[in-house]
């Protein structure tokens, strides 16, 4: 990887294209690993939005460089080596996830604090925005004990149940 001090607008265009698709990648193997529905649904969402950004940085490479980009073109220079690499544990991978985009957010602040071009700047920014709101709903979506290897369960739902009798019954 490029040190960021001498980084450029293409290689930096570049690497954030790797880290979107390596993270639509994580967010869908984390989301397989999951079992409960909402945590999958919110996983899955998130590697939407990975894809939306990508494509969106790969039209902006197109028109900053005049060039198409294919993701065979993106060799393991354009890599991010702080990101971390999915668990098969699904409590542990949705923590590294959330490293990941700390790691990225960082990333994308300090590009949009390098770059001279004043649009890919407002790009950057608005990436590390969107990584901070992703590590938002994360955490208010993940809270510690994790148990997403675990069944969906309806908790106490007969005493729920008892308790809705039995309040209905002392109204009669």
């Amino acid at each position: 990887m490029y040190k960021l001090n001498s980084i450029d607008s293409l290689e930096a265009l570049k690497i954030s294209i790797q880290c979107e698709t390596e993270m639509k990648i994580f967010y869908n193997k984390v989301a397989s690993l999951v079992k409960n529905d909402d945590a999958e649904a919110i996983l899955r969402g998130l590697s939407e939005k990975e894809e939306k950004n990508r494509i969106k940085l790969i039209k902006t490479y197109s028109k900053t460089s005049g060039k198409k980009i294919l993701y065979l073109n993106l060799g393991k220079k354009h890599k991010l080596t702080s990101l971390m690499k999915c668990s098969e544990d699904p409590n542990d991978a949705v923590r590294i996830v959330k490293k990941n985009e700390k790691e990225l957010k960082n990333f994308y602040l300090t590009v949009s604090r390098r770059l001279i071009e004043s649009e890919l700047r407002a790009l950057f920014r608005d990436l590390a925005m969107e990584r901070e709101q992703h590590l938002a709903l994360l955490e208010s979506s993940f809270v510690e004990p994790l148990k997403l290897d675990q069944e969906q369960e309806l908790e106490n739902t007969d005493k729920f149940v008892d308790e809705i009798t039995t309040s209905s019954s002392n109204q009669v």
